[in-house]
């Protein structure tokens, strides 16, 4: 069953792309395998595939993370529940307690419409502007491949997102290099400021203390593939 898909980022992020056309299916079993051989080492590449089978419409190599992050909370919620708990420690009593959560609750972010890419930054310090845009699916599985020979990429991460067509990958990172901290922090924010998608946060009532705050929902991949108690308790009710 394919359900039309809107994204957090209302497409403004891609060329050519007919929002119309977007959709989005549950998973299948064939999904479930293989989502059920991933690890930390595949992760990546495995998941792109499953993306590939349950979107159409557009490049999921293009996809930004915050769509991504959408697509991942939307199937964990239409292929299995939107339900299970959580432990925290409370931010008053220290205690830690079993939280239930539900995904539906989570806030999307979406990007303003204003947003174009890619995005003219001038620097405070050096003067420079550089043309910079968000971060891709297909950047993480490159920068997932550099990391297994060179280690460090941090400086990678945010070289990959400048439209510098003159130069390649190493001369952008000696730029980078070379920028003072406070350029280099204005480039890292750009990141932060249009960060779309799901919201990983939710509040929470201790039931210890009565106290209440908020607390983060870590991606875990219980919610792509869930087994154990994770399982029993949102299925099993016809066994």
């Amino acid at each position: 069953m394919e359900i039309p898909l809107n994204l957090p980022s209302k497409c403004l992020p891609y060329v050519g792309i007919d929002k119309s056309k977007l959709t989005i299916r549950p998973f299948k079993g064939k999904d479930e395998k293989l989502i059920s051989e991933m690890s930390g080492d595949n992760f990546e590449k495995k998941f792109l595939t499953v993306l590939k089978n349950v979107v159409q419409g557009i490049e999921v190599e293009k996809l930004t993370l915050g769509d991504r992050l959408y697509i991942t909370i939307w199937e964990a919620i239409n292929s299995y529940s939107p339900e299970f708990t959580l432990k925290h420690t409370c931010d008053t009593c220290w205690q830690m307690s079993e939280f239930p959560v539900n995904l539906n609750d989570l806030e999307i972010i979406e990007l303003p419409d204003t947003y174009a890419q890619p995005y003219s930054l001038k620097l405070p310090v050096s003067g420079d502007t550089v043309n910079i845009r968000l971060l891709t699916v297909e950047d993480t599985i490159k920068l997932d491949e550099l990391s297994k020979t060179i280690g460090n990429t941090w400086l990678h991460r945010f070289a990959i997102t400048l439209n510098m067509p003159n130069l390649n990958i190493m001369q952008k990172v000696e730029y980078l290099e070379n920028l003072s901290t406070k350029d280099l922090a204005e480039i890292r924010v750009f990141q932060d400021k249009f960060a779309h998608g799901p919201k990983m946060e939710l509040k929470y009532e201790c039931p210890k203390c009565g106290g209440v705050g908020i607390m983060p929902i870590p991606f875990r991949i219980e919610m792509l593939f869930p087994y154990g108690d994770a399982l029993t308790r949102n299925f099993g009710k016809a066994i």
